[in-house]
C-alpha cells in the first residue's frame, strides 16, 4: 500500500488593501482543495487546478466573490512563490 501524504498549506495575499488567508489542500499534482473567508465569515471553497502553464480557478460556487475572481494572478503569483521555496 502506497503511502500518499496529506500536503496542505496557507497563503497571505494582499487583496484590496487586505490580507487575505487562502488555504489550499493538494489532491493531485495539478489539483488543489481550496478557501478563503470574506469580511464577513462567510467560507468560499474552489478548486485550483492547473491549466497548461497556469493555474486557475474552478468555481465550486455559483458565483465567487469578484474580489477572489479578479485577482486570481496575485493568488497564482502567491502560489508559485510557495511551491518553488518549498
Amino acid at each position: 500500500m502506497a503511502f500518499i501524504p496529506n500536503i496542505h498549506f496557507s497563503l497571505l495575499v494582499k487583496i484590496e488593501g487586505r490580507l487575505r488567508e487562502f488555504n489550499f489542500r493538494k489532491r493531485a499534482e495539478d489539483s488543489y482543495d481550496a478557501d478563503t473567508s470574506d469580511d464577513r465569515g462567510n467560507r468560499w471553497q474552489f478548486k485550483w487546478k492547473k491549466e497548461g502553464e497556469n493555474w486557475d480557478i474552478i468555481s465550486l460556487s455559483p458565483t465567487l466573490p469578484t474580489w477572489i475572481a479578479n485577482n486570481r494572478p496575485m493568488i497564482e503569483q502567491s502560489f508559485n512563490q510557495h511551491l518553488q521555496s518549498n
